[in-house]
């Protein structure tokens, strides 16, 4: 049997709690990490979001 339970919250206008966010803050950090890893054996780094190609292309000083 599935059910759903609710238990608004009084600390929030809507009385809204949050629903799981926290399993998904640390694939940014992750991706940073790969993307860095890849770079490193060219002296080069990222480390502001979003990451885009232009990004990395920059950090690796193949565009102005």
């Amino acid at each position: 049997m599935v059910a759903h339970v609710q238990t608004p919250t009084a600390s929030s206008q809507l009385g809204a709690k949050g629903a799981g966010e926290a399993g998904s803050a640390g694939a940014p950090g992750a991706v940073m990490n790969a993307i860095n890893d890849a770079l490193l054996p060219q002296g080069a780094a990222v480390f502001s979001q979003p990451f885009t190609p232009e990004k990395i292309l920059r950090a690796l000083r193949k565009v102005a």
